[in-house]
């Protein structure tokens, strides 16, 4: 099996193409729910395309410039992450994580909108989140393990928090290539 190739540029601190970096007002600002489902769906192609581009597992409007409430999640293993689980596209508008575990894992997380750093976050092991899709219908669905992971680090965006807010001790703190050759072998799957 062929694995997708992480983004280089993020990987050495670059960010992707239109990807709103840590220190924009626009990570910061208040996001606005939508009301109607067609009114973003230019939008969510457009992020669809750009996470598989970018061949990360998530990507939130406010890191492409939009104030909205918007999530786009999509798990593929790559060379960085080659154990993690896959999850096929999951397109959320208005997603609100209306459950979590008491159960917690600490694990590694990244993000395109702070490239080129990694560091140990807590997360939920399990969560129940509510969204509509593109179609405007209401789901329900429950996560664990690295997808419930990455769909806390996506709301936590719309909630104008980068994962460096959630990091317990910044002593973990690393850049991916020391990610690469000295912590990767002690995670559970990126």
């Amino acid at each position: 099996m062929t694995l997708a190739k992480s983004d280089r540029n993020w990987m050495s601190g670059i960010a992707g193409e239109g990807v709103v970096t840590i220190g924009d007002p626009r990570l910061k600002a208040p996001t606005a729910s939508v009301t109607v489902p067609d009114e973003v769906a230019e939008l969510l192609a457009s992020m669809v395309a750009g996470l598989r581009s970018l061949n990360g597992a998530g990507l939130a409007a406010p890191q492409v410039g939009a104030s909205v409430k918007v999530v786009v999640v999509e798990v593929r293993r790559t060379d960085v992450f080659p154990d993690r689980p896959e999850c096929p596209l999951l397109q959320m508008i208005n997603p609100v994580i209306t459950a979590r575990s008491e159960s917690m894992l600490m694990d590694w997380e990244g993000c395109f909108s702070v490239p080129g750093l990694m560091g140990l976050v807590p997360r939920a092991e399990t969560i129940t989140v509510e969204y509509l899709d593109p179609s405007g219908q209401r789901v329900t669905g429950e996560y664990s393990g690295y997808v419930a992971r990455v769909i806390q680090h996506e709301v936590d965006h719309l909630d104008a928090v980068e994962f460096v807010d959630q990091m317990r001790d910044m002593r973990s703190l690393t850049t991916v290539a020391n990610y690469l050759e000295h912590h990767r072998s002690s995670t559970q799957g990126g």
